[in-house]
């Protein structure tokens, strides 16, 4: 069994970048754990900040229902103002020590979106930075606003993708105002269809990172 640990800078990053595979290792006995940076408190498109964090928290707790895993944590962050401080950096590592994982998963350092990026170099600054572990992760790093452009890692969703439609569709106020369920299973099967021959219709993709080096 694999200990699986995912960033999600927002509630629905988990869901729309890699929901089919975690999907794929709950099915397949893994125990996964998703922590949420952020809350996002600022997408609440005309709601209050308070307001946005409870629905959009309730909605993480749904679609996280729905894809089975086994556990996660609001860390609430600020939205809009996610920064690499000593106690987020502290608390990572934390996470890291005592729970192991084998597998992390986070949105990659390309991203278009500033605060995806940060969740990378978040990862990247608590693997330079903590040369104890014990167990050395396999970071894999996913695609939300901005595709990649390096792929080292393809996983077929094929079985779990009305699960992932689902699980999507449960962040009700992302939906509202963007076809994301449209977006992203577009996106994946025009993954499945250029990159997981002999596989199936639908994929997700991952870039490989040696998030050791500085």
């Amino acid at each position: 069994m694999n200990r699986v640990l995912v960033l999600s800078p927002h509630p629905d990053d988990e869901s729309l970048g890699c929901g089919g595979t975690l999907r794929k290792h709950v099915v397949e006995g893994d125990s996964v754990q998703v922590i949420f940076l952020t809350s996002g408190e600022r997408g609440g498109h005309g709601r209050s900040p308070d307001e946005t964090r409870q629905i959009r928290e309730k909605e993480a707790e749904n679609a996280a229902g729905i894809l089975g895993y086994e556990s996660f944590e609001f860390w609430q962050e600020p939205n809009g103002k996610l920064r690499l401080t000593n106690h987020i950096v502290n608390r990572l590592k934390l996470k890291l020590t005592d729970w192991k994982p084998h597998i992390i998963y986070v949105t990659h350092d390309k991203e278009m979106h500033p605060e995806h990026r940060i969740a990378a170099r978040l990862v990247r600054r608590v693997m330079a930075n903590n040369p104890s572990l014990e167990l050395i992760p396999c970071v894999l790093m996913y695609e939300v606003w901005t595709p990649l452009q390096r792929i080292d890692h393809i996983v077929d969703i094929s079985p779990y993708i009305d699960v992932k439609r689902a699980a999507i569709r449960a962040h009700i106020t992302q939906c509202e105002v963007m076809d994301f369920e449209e977006a992203f299973i577009g996106l994946n099967r025009y993954r499945g269809a250029m990159h997981s021959w002999p596989g199936g219709d639908y994929a997700e993709v991952f870039k490989e990172t040696n998030l050791r080096a500085k």
